[in-house]
């Protein structure tokens, strides 16, 4: 019982990190359920979405492909796959693993998934969205090193290149809320994460957000 308590309050403690973009404080806590538990599938989905959105695309595919292997090709797995064949720059690479998530019939954010599978199927509007990583690395070195009004301007132009990048959005609206005390501009990012991916941190955010306005 007291085991089963303990990793409920360290998986809620790394999702609150996470809402609030706090990565390394999230994996901090993945990482200690990983100790308790073994390689779950929930440790082993969540790790990879924290090694994800910490830029180590390698680490992500690594765990998402023992997931996979572990637990089967489901969904959630086939959509995190396709996220980090987007997010590694190779477009044939994101098209093949986007194309194979949408093919599965309970294919979570299909939205979201064909409007990145149509923006991979044009090269130069690829290339845009992809000088938007390169944005989003900045955010999380500024995070890093305390430089929240750096990170919150190197998240805005990772959104404004990418419009289908949900995580920038969300950093920018943690930082808008958070930093920047805008809640209306925050409730705005929110929302259009919110509509591009319908992650529970998502909506959680935007319903602070606009309980705060």
């Amino acid at each position: 019982m007291l085991s089963r308590l303990l990793l409920r309050l360290h998986e809620r403690l790394a999702f609150n990190a996470m809402a609030r973009a706090d990565y390394p404080r999230a994996e901090r806590w993945f990482r200690r359920m990983l100790a308790h538990e073994g390689r779950s599938q929930r440790v082993l989905h969540n790790l990879a979405l924290v090694r994800l959105a910490r830029g180590d695309h390698a680490e992500a595919e690594t765990l998402l492909c023992e997931e996979a292997e572990r637990f089967g090709e489901q969904p959630a797995v086939l959509r995190a796959l396709a996220e980090v064949g987007y997010l590694s720059g190779d477009r044939e690479k994101a098209l093949a693993r986007i194309s194979a998530a949408l093919q599965h019939e309970n294919c979570p954010d299909r939205a979201l998934l064909t409007r990145r599978l149509a923006l991979c199927e044009d090269a130069t509007a690829h290339f845009r969205a992809m000088t938007g990583k390169h944005a989003f690395a900045e955010g999380n070195a500024y995070l890093a090193r305390g430089d929240a009004a750096g990170a919150l301007t190197a998240f805005r132009h990772a959104a404004e290149a990418d419009p289908t990048d949900f995580v920038a959005l969300n950093n920018l609206g943690t930082l808008l809320l958070d930093h920047a005390h805008d809640r209306e501009a925050a409730a705005r990012a929110f929302a259009k994460a919110a509509e591009l991916s319908d992650q529970p941190v998502l909506k959680r955010n935007l319903a602070a957000a606009r309980r705060e306005q």
